[in-house]
């Protein structure tokens, strides 16, 4: 995937962190909003760590936030952090503030929130540049892609969103080759494979409304989770209109 640079709207990050992580690039997804810049670290499709300026994202509001350190154990690891030029939760662990198994949690949850927090945003810029990570700075997660992908578009509210994203009510979707490798590795509930299972073959989004028990708007979110997840696919718009006819 070559660099390339845009604007943000209603469908653009699940969109774009579908296609990196299926075209398996690696490269580094920078996104702005106003003084706000997140970075997303992508290693052959994967989401592997995540940065941001934002005080509230930051590895001590974690620890705080969770009552896992004091204010004074934060502010002396901070000052530390600062003089040494170490990285805060080194010092955390040096300090004995927190376990070194507490590190490696804080880091995970930290760019899970930060990575989840993108999908609420529906304006601002983004950059995406190829190519290897070799910031010093980024340290490589093993987290699942897909589960993180599917839980940001099930946290997304807007409903003009979800429209936009999912088309009409003839718009037709059915699964993809990828269900079998990518489902059994998702945690869904029995009405969340009731509704792929419904989609073996294609099938309008007005007949998955119809015959789910769960209510429209999630349906409409839930199918917009799976094609960006990779486990449904949209088909043409054309083909979809003459279904509905």
């Amino acid at each position: 995937m070559p660099e390339h640079r845009g604007k943000i709207g209603p469908t653009t990050l699940p969109s774009l962190l579908q296609t990196t992580s299926a075209s398996h690039h690696s490269g580094t997804l920078s996104v702005s909003q106003g003084k706000r810049v997140k970075r997303v670290f992508i290693e052959e499709g994967r989401i592997v760590f995540a940065g941001s300026n934002d005080p509230d994202e930051r590895l001590g509001a974690l620890y705080l936030r969770e009552g896992m350190i004091s204010l004074q154990a934060l502010q002396d690891a901070l000052a530390v952090s600062l003089a040494e030029k170490k990285r805060l939760g080194t010092v955390l662990v040096q300090n004995k503030a927190i376990r070194p198994q507490d590190l490696v949690w804080g880091v995970t949850e930290q760019v899970k929130g930060i990575v989840l927090e993108l999908f609420q945003w529906s304006s601002g810029e983004y950059l995406f540049e190829p190519g290897p990570l070799a910031s010093p700075e980024v340290i490589t997660l093993k987290m699942f892609t897909p589960d993180l992908l599917l839980t940001g578009v099930k946290s997304i509210q807007s409903w003009s969103r979800i429209e936009a994203a999912v088309g009409g009510l003839g718009t037709l979707y059915s699964t993809t080759p990828e269900l079998q490798e990518l489902a059994g590795a998702l945690n869904l509930s029995l009405d969340e494979w009731t509704l792929l299972s419904r989609c073996e073959s294609e099938v309008p989004l007005g007949r998955l409304c119809e015959e789910s028990a769960m209510a429209d708007f999630e349906v409409c979110r839930l199918i917009w989770a799976f094609a960006v997840v990779g486990l449904l696919r949209r088909h043409q718009a054309a083909k979809a209109a003459a279904a509905a006819r």
